[in-house]
């Protein structure tokens, strides 16, 4: 009734299987961040203005 597994992974298949899934998820992040800088007006990402976001506007 007990068999062995027929398959264990490995600690360096684990490490390449989630480097692999971070890869993807980090050019997945900048190809869609890409193309949502092009789109038409009223879907544009929207710009904070410069008084709620001091930090972001420091001229030094």
């Amino acid at each position: 009734m007990n068999r062995p597994r027929a398959w264990k992974p490995s600690l360096i298949w684990h490490a390449k299987f989630f480097g692999a899934v971070l890869a993807v998820c980090t050019a997945a992040y900048f190809v869609l961040a890409c193309i949502t800088d092009e789109l038409p007006a009223p879907y544009q990402k929207r710009r904070p203005a410069p008084e709620t976001t001091p930090w972001l506007n420091s001229e030094r």
